[in-house]
């Protein structure tokens, strides 16, 4: 063990003197591996963490759900994606929302986070998970990031010393030769510098929707709104989707609904109940726009 020779003349049935010696290089041999063996498992540990920080998906940690918790496999006003995802720049956000709505698709959820250069196509990973049919992928720079990394490293120094001796005892006389490496233990820290790009990124997750009973995403009206028509009831069209029975009867965004046959439309939770009572039905809608009561005729879906 590290080149340590004993030499030894003992007389016959006794323990030689320089035993001791060699118990002690072997302690010594095995407290210096040890160490070394420490400083490698943490040198491994370190580059599994970093590894694994690596490999973290941004678009699945910071993803916000839609559906309320909603398992759109058994939802039956959805249509399951049967192929891959698809993924699509968006250009304005808003402008893109009210385009995917009426186009027939709803929000399932979105990520939205800031960080470093990432890999897009990420993004169709978490839309994979989620059902999703389209993703609509933003990003903007927000701005560069540099500095000076500090990285500390073990810093191992070795030296030998060369032994060697004789011993006298009851047992007789012993001699000793060898040599015994000194190991010490440091650390050496180097700056290494670094520039980051930073971006904002966003990404919304959509599926396709059945045709709808009437056609339009309706929203509360707003303190606005109420002041300006001077009733608390009614719903706001947001969006109407295209081709359904709504966008048929050219009922159009921004219009309020007052009333749908002979049922007064207080809020949305009224409106979609007198809805589904009329699925099938055609039935009159009426409406507010600019000022002016216009009534509509129209004929809902049937149920899916």
């Amino acid at each position: 063990m590290n080149g340590l020779t004993i030499a030894r003349t003992p007389r016959a049935g006794k323990r030689p003197p320089c035993l001791v010696a060699r118990r002690l290089f072997i302690r010594f041999a095995s407290v210096v591996c040890y160490l070394n063996m420490r400083i490698k498992m943490r040198a491994v540990l370190s580059l599994l963490m970093l590894g694994l920080a690596a490999c973290a998906n941004p678009f699945v940690q910071f993803y916000q759900d839609r559906t309320d918790g909603t398992d759109l496999t058994k939802s039956s006003v959805v249509v399951l994606p049967t192929g891959e995802p698809k993924m699509f720049r968006g250009a304005d956000q808003e402008a893109d929302y009210q385009r995917m709505l009426e186009d027939g698709y709803n929000l399932v959820g979105f990520s939205s986070f800031n960080g470093a250069d990432v890999n897009v196509d990420d993004a169709l990973t978490q839309a994979k998970a989620v059902h999703a049919e389209i993703v609509l992928i933003y990003s903007k720079h927000t701005g560069t990031r540099s500095g000076m990394l500090p990285l500390t490293l073990p810093d191992i120094q070795t030296s030998t010393t060369m032994l060697s001796g004789s011993t006298y005892g009851s047992s007789g006389y012993g001699s000793f030769s060898g040599s015994a490496n000194t190991t010490t233990y440091g650390t050496q820290t180097t700056y290494i510098p670094y520039s980051v790009n930073r971006h904002d990124y966003f990404a919304s997750y959509w599926i396709k929707m059945k045709p709808p009973l009437f056609g339009i995403h309706a929203r509360d009206l707003t303190p606005e709104l109420r002041q300006k028509i001077g009733s608390n009831k009614g719903v706001y069209v947001f969006a109407v989707i295209r081709n359904s029975p709504a966008w048929s009867a050219d009922i159009l965004k921004d219009d309020i609904i007052a009333k749908i046959s002979s049922a007064e439309i207080i809020d949305k939770p009224t409106f979609h109940k007198t809805i589904r009572e009329n699925a099938g039905k055609k039935v009159t809608v009426e409406i507010l726009r600019n000022g002016q009561r216009i009534v509509k005729e129209v004929t809902l879906n049937n149920l899916n």
